[in-house]
């Protein structure tokens, strides 16, 4: 003789069924639907269909008695924030979009360069590997140049192309 389903009741299942109607997330989605099966059929059945512990069955549902749909969800682990705030993050978009420092003159970005240049406007030290994620958060790739000879002229290289910028 198993456990009286406590955690469960009717009025449980029918907002389970409510919720599944609104949510996209898939792995919410199978959270709900574990819960909800739970309803009518045992723990252990419904845990080895899931390929969960029976223990996780039952914290998913005391989390949705507790907290609701946010009790489902997988919270944050506590990562560092960005050093950088939103204003930082815009100037740093301008930058990149124009090709050009705070002082208005033509740079090729790199990211050793926009760190000095971060460090130097904003005076904030940013690794690499954070500002590469920063930029991809706002959808930023560094763009490579063409490569150029050492020895080539600039203006006969202008010269030479469709839309040159010299007329």
């Amino acid at each position: 003789m198993g456990r009286p389903k406590l955690l469960l009741t009717n009025d449980l299942v029918q907002l389970v069924n409510s919720d599944l109607k609104e949510i996209k997330d898939s792995y919410l989605v199978v959270k709900l639907l574990a819960i909800k099966a739970a309803f009518n059929h045992k723990e252990s059945e419904i845990a080895t269909i899931f390929n969960i512990s029976r223990s996780t069955l039952l914290r998913w549902i005391s989390n949705y008695n507790t907290y609701g749909i946010e009790g489902c969800k997988n919270k944050s682990r506590g990562h560092n924030p960005s050093k950088l705030n939103d204003k930082e993050k815009i100037k740093i978009k301008k930058w990149i979009l124009s090709s050009k420092d705070k002082h208005g003159k033509q740079v090729h970005w790199t990211l050793q360069r926009l760190r000095k240049e971060i460090l130097l406007v904003f005076n904030k030290e940013i690794t690499k590997t954070p500002l590469w994620l920063t930029l991809l958060s706002m959808n930023l790739r560094l763009k490579k140049p063409r490569p150029q000879h050492r020895s080539s002229d600039i203006k006969k290289r202008e010269e030479f192309k469709k839309n040159s910028r010299i007329n």
